[in-house]
């Protein structure tokens, strides 16, 4: 059997100066040149590889030797056909809906795509929520104290919008006629997530991707009409929270620096793939030129179109300073932070049950938020180190 057959070739939309094609074997997605989609089209027409060499190298007038286009293909192809496992984004991830479950709500959502449905939410959802924040004195404030039943029933709103959350990327892909996944639960670096496999995303163009990404704000939406509705009519502090938490987990999906939904639609925006990875390349062959050391593969930024070009280079700039200003400015500041404040609040935590008096809602969500985020933090230097001391041990024996 020609294994060559099994993959599939489908036009790639990207900023790319030259043209660019996308393969697909198996559910993975490998982004091609033209030779090297040329190459391919031979071997998956020609029985052996011998043959389908010769008659790409005739095709070329005898520009490339036997020798090097089988390294081509020991480079390009070789790697596909090797038993692997499906690259993780996530330090974890667990599937909670399987994909005929999400079939369902998807089938029935996708409608909500109609460009003129969505330009309507998006600008009410916007326009209200700006008068929102001009006209609501004291919006941080929250004097009212809580109990078990306040706190799981924002549990299951948060968990419900999620979902929610969720259904509109999968409805996004149903809308443009691409298949997706389940919906799962994953760890990316020290954020507890849920996700939807929309890997079929990359057979559309760039501006369908771009929706898909922003599908599941859009979905969000909805939710946040009713709640501004409902503050404007009620004034309920509750509600006010509720609208805040929505807000703020809109500025971390769509932020273009951690790999939420704003990272993929820098990433389309700028039609480059692996912008992250290829961000750091930018830094690496400029630091390489400084030092008049090799540069090795001549990087993405110089190979995309003039626009692209300019938002890429702005783009490695700032998301290589925001990492590092995370990593080794964030995350300490919180340790630092926990170490000295932590104990305080427990202690007046114990004070209020102590006395039975229900403790303030602002003492509870500070106390949950920073054991949640030590947990996480745990989990990710655990997940980090572990690799390396199980190397050691194995060389030690």
């Amino acid at each position: 059997m020609n294994r060559y057959k099994e993959i599939t070739i489908h036009p790639f939309s990207s900023s790319a100066q030259a043209g660019r094609s996308l393969l697909c074997f198996h559910g993975q997605y490998y982004e091609a040149n033209g030779p090297v989609v040329e190459l391919l089209e031979e071997l998956q027409q020609h029985a052996t590889e011998e043959a389908a060499i010769s008659a790409y190298i005739q095709k070329k007038e005898c520009k490339y030797t036997m020798e090097q286009v089988r390294q081509v293909i020991d480079k390009f192809f070789a790697p596909m056909f090797k038993d692997k496992m499906r690259a993780h984004s996530f330090l974890y991830e667990r599937q909670l809906l399987g994909v005929s479950s999400v079939d369902a709500f998807s089938d029935r959502f996708r409608f909500f795509f109609n460009p003129v449905y969505m330009c309507i939410i998006l600008g009410v959802a916007l326009a209200l929520d700006i008068w929102f924040f001009f006209t609501t004195p004291d919006f941080l404030l929250f004097n009212n104290t809580v109990d078990l039943y306040m706190v799981v029933a924002l549990l299951v709103f948060l968990l419900a919008s999620s979902f929610f959350h969720e259904l509109g990327h999968a409805s996004a892909c149903k809308y443009f006629g691409v298949r997706h996944g389940g919906i799962g639960f994953g760890l990316y670096l020290n954020f507890p997530v849920l996700y939807t496999d929309v890997t079929e995303v990359w057979k559309l163009n760039r501006t369908q991707r771009c929706v898909v990404n922003l599908a599941g704000v859009y979905f969000q939406c909805y939710w946040l009409i009713i709640l501004l509705v409902v503050f404007f009519l009620s004034g309920n502090d509750m509600v006010r929270y509720l609208i805040l938490v929505m807000n703020l987990g809109f500025v971390m999906t769509l932020n273009p620096f951690f790999r939420f939904d704003g990272y993929w639609m820098a990433s389309d925006l700028l039609g480059v793939p692996n912008l992250r990875q290829r961000s750091w390349e930018v830094v690496e062959y400029t630091w390489r030129r400084l030092c008049r050391r090799p540069t090795g593969k001549k990087p993405c930024l110089l190979q995309i179109r003039t626009a692209e070009k300019y938002g890429m280079l702005f783009y490695s700039v700032v998301v290589n300073f925001f990492m590092g200003f995370y990593f080794l400015y964030v995350i300490p500041l919180f340790l630092y932070r926990f170490v000295y404040t932590f104990p305080d609040e427990m202690n007046e935590l114990i004070l209020y049950l102590s006395n039975r008096m229900a403790p303030p809602f602002v003492l509870l969500r500070n106390l949950s938020a920073q054991l949640v985020f030590m947990t996480l933090i745990g989990y990710l230097i655990y997940r980090l180190l572990a690799p390396f001391v199980r190397r050691k041990i194995h060389s030690g024996e």
